[in-house]
């Protein structure tokens, strides 16, 4: 019987030396997979933590001045070589790496960002007046489309270039009887050639100082088009272009989209232009952004004209600003010249002094050069739409309103209101891109806002993304 219980003590002896051990490297299979888990979850843990870093690494300053949301780009793996050190260990083969996925520099991104950021701000600052004066325009448009003023003006024969008259004046020459002016043949007979031909030039420099002062205040308007100045400015075919440049303006106007309006008031709130004070409902107000930062010590601080910058698509400030007067004189100038052209009142003004100015040249000349006064309606007409203009757009960049008055309706606009409507005329592309090159005058850099993240660890990898955007698109 003990023989038997020593065998039986015995065989479970060998068993469980054969057991145990067995047991025990199951037991450390499992501890060591389990570390291993522990590790994994640990180092997903610090995947997740370098994205979240990365996010708050976000730049101030880019926030601040343009309430945009990037992360520098040399800053996106500045934390993961930390975080490997504290969440892996030497032993495992690990690597993370985070690279971009998007930034601002594409327009798509930026107008993402545009469209969340004023997604809340836009209606507010959309105001009621905003919307009033977009209908106005609708109808300015509507009704000089309607009209047959440029059709006649640029058909007109009673235009008649003055460089004409100066190089051929006998061409023009009429009674001067028209005149009512009494000159005595005498005289005209006791002067003789040389006399004859010096009171000729008398006469015409008075005309070409006219016609001289003419040129200097068109050029501009011509430059402000982005065309190149021709020789004779002031010929009939020359004026007309600049009549169809501001008919670009004033006709092709059409509502434009409610996303557009948003990235429009976005850049009308973070953007400065050379008036930063504007004349509404009769009381003068100072520009600021949606944060109350005042446009004016921007602008001191040296974001100058930048709005100007954008829609004119000019890298100098001054250039832009420069640019945007002679465009706004150019419009003003279309509509005071198709005023002044149906004005009777007006036309007869322009009659009495071209007869004036025909009667001192005849007077000076003795008779000897007699000009119709007909031609010089013209003149007289371009001249008085000019210095309208230029009375129109000081007042503008003083922050003063100008009231347009298109049969019974009266269209009061600002200088923003000038700078929205030439802005229609531009893609949201174009602005897109005009906002960030500006934007990288003030804050330069790459700025990410989507980010992907790339992770090694053993024989695993791991993607993981990020964006700085809760705008959801409409499908």
């Amino acid at each position: 019987m003990l023989e038997k219980i020593k065998d039986e003590q015995g065989n479970s002896s060998f068993f469980f030396l054969i057991l145990l051990p067995l047991t025990v490297l199951v037991l450390l299979l499992i501890f060591e997979n389990a570390q291993l888990r522990r590790d994994e979850l640990d180092f997903v843990r610090a995947c997740e933590n370098n994205l979240d870093l990365t996010l708050a690494d976000f730049d101030r300053k880019l926030w601040h001045e343009f309430g945009l949301w990037g992360v520098e780009n040399s800053l996106l793996n500045q934390h993961s070589s930390e975080l490997e050190q504290n969440y892996a260990q030497n032993i495992y083969d690990s690597k993370i790496k985070i690279s971009s996925t998007a930034d601002l520099d594409d327009p798509d991104n930026l107008r993402r960002q545009i469209l969340r950021h004023m997604s809340i701000r836009g209606p507010f600052l959309i105001t009621e007046e905003l919307i009033t004066r977009f209908t106005d325009f609708q109808l300015l448009g509507q009704t000089i489309a309607q009209s047959s003023a440029w059709s006649e003006i640029a058909n007109s024969d009673n235009f008649i270039d003055p460089e004409v008259i100066i190089d051929n004046p006998d061409s023009f020459a009429g009674n001067a009887s028209d005149l009512d002016l009494e000159i005595s043949e005498d005289e005209l007979e006791n002067l003789s050639e040389a006399e004859l031909n010096g009171l000729t030039k008398t006469a015409l420099a008075v005309l070409g100082e006219i016609i001289s002062g003419a040129k200097e205040m068109i050029i501009p308007y011509y430059e402000s088009t982005g065309n190149e100045v021709p020789a004779d400015p002031l010929a009939p075919n020359s004026l007309h272009k600049i009549a169809e440049f501001s008919e670009g303006f004033l006709i092709n106007y059409d509502l434009p989209v409610i996303s557009r309006l948003q990235i429009q008031e976005y850049l009308f709130n973070y953007y400065t232009m050379q008036c930063n004070q504007l004349e509404l409902n009769g009381e003068q107000i100072s520009l600021q952004t949606p944060d109350g930062r005042l446009h004016s010590e921007l602008s001191s601080a040296g974001r100058k004209n930048e709005v100007e910058q954008i829609i004119f698509n000019k890298d100098n400030p001054e250039k832009a600003a420069s640019t945007a007067k002679g465009t706004i004189r150019g419009v003003c100038f279309g509509y005071h010249f198709i005023s002044n052209y149906y004005d009777q009142a007006k036309q007869n003004i322009y009659l009495a002094e071209a007869t004036a100015t025909c009667t001192l040249i005849a007077l000076a000349s003795l008779g000897h050069v007699i000009l119709e006064p007909q031609p010089l309606v013209y003149l007289f007409m371009l001249i008085d739409s000019l210095h309208e203009a230029i009375l129109d757009t000081n007042q503008l960049l003083d922050g003063k309103e100008v009231t347009f008055i298109v049969k019974d309706y009266k269209i009061q606009l600002n200088y923003r209101d000038f700078m929205r409507v030439f802005s229609v005329f531009n893609s949201e592309e174009k602005l897109l891109t005009g906002i960030n090159r500006i934007r990288k005058k003030t804050i330069p850099g790459v700025y990410v806002t989507g980010f992907l993240l790339e992770a090694n660890f053993r024989k695993s990898s791991l993607r993981m993304s990020r964006e700085f955007s809760d705008y959801v698109a409409e499908n």
